[in-house]
């Protein structure tokens, strides 16, 4: 019973930690293609761990990330918060069937995904401010999506492929 406790201290622990390291990714100045390709880290990391660990990491992260996230960025208050929720929400429903692949073919399933929280931060900042200028604003994707697979490929080498 007490190691159990333990264990889930420790799961609270790292997701939290990843998170902030994630926020702290967010910072990096990046110009140009990588600015705009540069992924959305708290997004992944937060789908990553509402992935293998959902009653732990859910939608109130996702709200509380998300906030947090819009008060880094100075957009719309909101509009991260809006679309980590509706992907956390996303990902429970497909979560058994993500937890079958593999990690190339979990990052192919989570574009879409992916896509779905990016559109709705879109959607939600067009609806605020204005509409955005091109289709830049959804490279991210592709970012998001290989970092997916990069992060899932590399802790399931670490941890095999048992749960985390």
């Amino acid at each position: 019973m007490i190691a159990s406790v333990q264990q889930r201290e420790d799961g609270v622990r790292r997701a939290l930690a990843s998170i902030v390291f994630a926020f702290l990714l967010h910072q990096l100045p990046l110009a140009g293609w990588a600015l705009a390709v540069r992924p959305d880290f708290v997004a992944v990391a937060l789908l990553f761990w509402a992935l293998h660990r959902p009653a732990r990491v859910g939608m109130g992260w996702a709200f509380a990330a998300g906030l947090l996230s819009d008060f880094q960025d100075g957009v719309v208050f909101g509009q991260h918060a809006a679309a980590y929720v509706i992907g956390v929400y996303a990902l429970n429903h497909f979560r058994l069937r993500l937890l079958q692949f593999d990690p190339l073919r979990q990052a192919g399933q989570m574009a879409p995904l992916l896509l779905g929280v990016q559109l709705v931060a879109l959607v939600v900042g067009w609806l605020a401010v204005g509409a955005p200028q091109g289709f830049a604003i959804l490279l991210p994707v592709i970012g998001n999506t290989l970092l997916w697979w990069g992060v899932a490929a590399l802790l399931r080498a670490m941890h095999g492929a048992r749960r985390l």
